[in-house]
């Protein structure tokens, strides 16, 4: 009982030496990253501005390396990005895109997205960061895009990969869901740039057209505007939620990129699915996991499926059943309120606020 008790109040101390140490850790990342001159204009200047959108993709300068480097720490990511030379790939991606979106965007795009960039080891496909003007205000955005991960798979197969990544494996069972985006002539690792790259776009645009709130660390974030109240509100504790946590609860275990770390398994992607059509308007469920991925992912499905004509299917397997085929929610009573919202914004992206 002695040697019990001695265990128990060492594990206590080390408990209350640990949490601390972690808020002592978090705040010295926290500082450095607000330290590092990526989140300004300063650093980036304005030269890019006399550049076409094409001519904005290089590879990441140190600076930014490091950056992310300390944002993986921060999140939790164990990666350790590096710089990379983009592929070809990259400006196809690009140029398909630019060419398809309307003047509107295709403007505000221009006017605020300084460049897009490649690293090899982010630890995700891609992401976008805001950047601050002279006063303060996120006004620009850079978007980051592993090329690792972007050039190791075909649309299809990446979209496969990312879905799962959300659950748990179940041993001698792989194959439980399969991501359909492109048509069998279309599924190219070039359409696998685009699709990521149309939703860090959509990233950039959000931000750039004040739709939502930063989403920047530690600062607050707002719901009374014109997207997240769709499908958003603060609770009692000052904390974001969906409008749809009581009859989704599992929605707030939902982590991309996580794979055997992931807080649901394999055997939840058919009930998770279910529940995410039967009883919330997100369009996918990556848009499910907070405010800002809510709007890219409608940006680009509606982009995809409603401009583009391009499928977008989960395709869930049901143990030996018929397979459960899920789309988007575009066309349905579901999001009619979101489509309305996107299909004046794709024409007035500056007149939604």
């Amino acid at each position: 009982m002695v040697n019990f008790m001695k265990k128990i109040l060492l594990c206590l101390l080390s408990i209350l030496l640990i949490i601390p140490s972690c808020a002592d850790k978090k705040a010295r990342l926290l500082k450095q990253l607000n330290e590092n001159p990526v989140a300004k204009i300063q650093y980036w200047g304005y030269n890019w501005q006399s550049l076409p959108l094409p001519q904005r993709i290089s590879p990441a300068p140190p600076e930014l390396i490091e950056y992310t480097r300390i944002e993986n720490e921060l999140i939790g990511f164990t990666e350790k990005p590096v710089t990379a030379i983009p592929p070809p790939a990259y400006l196809e991606a690009l140029k398909s895109i630019e060419s398809r979106l309307p003047e509107p965007l295709r403007k505000l795009a221009a006017e605020r997205i300084i460049g897009i960039f490649a690293v090899d080891d982010l630890g995700t496909s891609g992401f976008t960061e805001a950047i601050k003007d002279e006063m303060g205000n996120e006004k620009y955005a850079i978007i980051v895009l592993d090329k690792k991960v972007l050039l190791a798979r075909k649309a299809n197969e990446w979209a496969t990969w990312k879905e799962n990544s959300a659950f748990k494996p179940i041993p001698g069972d792989n194959n439980r869901m399969q991501a359909i985006i492109e048509m069998d002539q279309t599924d190219t690792v070039v359409n696998a740039i685009r699709y990521v790259l149309l939703h860090e776009i959509g990233h950039a645009l959000g931000l750039a057209s004040y739709v939502h709130p930063s989403w920047r660390i530690g600062k607050p974030a707002p719901v009374q505007l014109p997207f997240p109240m769709f499908s958003w509100a603060m609770n009692d504790k000052g904390r974001i939620v969906s409008l749809f946590d009581k009859q989704f609860p599992e929605r707030t275990s939902v982590h991309y990129y996580s794979f055997e770390k992931a807080r649901l398994s394999g055997d939840q992607i058919l009930p998770v699915y279910q529940k995410l059509r039967d009883h919330t308007n997100f369009p996918t469920l990556y848009a499910a996991t907070n405010q800002w991925d809510d709007f890219a992912e409608s940006f680009v499905t509606y982009f995809h499926v409603i401009l583009e004509h391009r499928p977008w299917q989960i395709i869930a397997k049901n143990q030996g059943k018929p397979d459960t085929i899920f789309k988007t929610c575009w066309g349905e009573t579901r999001c009619a309120a979101k489509q309305a919202f996107m299909e004046k914004w794709f024409a007035d992206p500056l007149g939604m606020r």
